[in-house]
């Protein structure tokens, strides 16, 4: 599978730009594209590309199956892959990135199929992702109520129908914190999320917790894991606050 990223800031716009992309399309497939396609990527190509940044997605995808979009935003790069984590992190080459906040998941697949699309996280938004633990038993009905409302999916995982409910809940106003509390009321089953947005992150699990989670907190970092061996390397972590966070208890940070 290739892998082609865009970075679509809001002063994309100029031809030379529009120029950049397709190239690196064609050079990504290894195939030209077609005339008529690209007329099509100029009649809607604005002067500020993110007003219709999703006409410019809809067309790629009804023209070229192939692209697969996992997210897109000016502060969250959203990386995913089958395959040994390892060989992950160097193909992406992870180490070399910083910032504020990190969020990474490695899944057994369970009830969807070991793809890329079905790989964590899931991003259905500007600048929002969501890895989860657990699963949902009421993601169909879930799911085909946030298309009527808008929301597109891209996979059969329960766990971009819960991406796809906290960003629906975000459009309409709640944050983040908010909508992870309505969530226990929505969404049914066992689980542990992580959202992440371009403000911070946070923690919930549901009032059953029987998928385990262990925060270690000082004063430089905050760490989440599924237990604390995954968090043992890391520095001062004897000293830190380290605590199971409570059932149906959203922490943010």
């Amino acid at each position: 599978m290739k892998v082609v990223v865009f970075d679509f800031d809001e002063t994309l716009g100029h031809f030379g730009q529009l120029g950049d992309f397709v190239t690196t399309l064609e050079e990504g497939f290894g195939r030209p594209i077609k005339r008529e396609v690209l007329y099509k990527l100029l009649d809607i190509y604005p002067f500020t590309l993110r007003t219709d940044l999703f006409r410019i997605l809809n067309l790629l995808k009804r023209e070229m199956p192939e692209v697969s979009l996992v997210g897109y935003g000016k502060s969250i790069n959203i990386f995913k892959q089958t395959g040994n984590p390892k060989d992950v992190v160097k193909k992406f080459k992870l180490s070399s990135f910083s910032g504020t906040h990190g969020i990474g998941h490695t899944r057994m697949a369970t009830e969807s199929a070991i793809t890329t699309q079905g790989s964590h996280p899931y991003s259905t938004s500007e600048d929002e992702c969501l890895v989860h633990n657990g699963s949902l038993s009421n993601h169909n009905n879930v799911r085909r109520s946030l298309i009527k409302d808008g929301q597109n999916f891209n996979s059969e995982n329960d766990t971009e129908v819960a991406a796809g409910y906290i960003s629906n809940q975000i459009s309409k106003g709640k944050n983040l914190e908010k909508t992870l509390k309505n969530s226990l009321k929505e969404l049914d089953g066992f689980y542990t999320f992580i959202a992440g947005t371009k403000d911070g992150f946070a923690l919930l699990r549901d009032e059953i917790a029987c998928k385990p989670a262990v925060v270690a907190e000082t004063k430089d970092y905050v760490a989440v894991a599924s237990e604390f061996q995954a968090m043992a390397h890391l520095p001062n972590v004897n000293s830190a606050k380290i605590f199971e966070p409570k059932p149906g208890v959203v922490y943010h940070w």
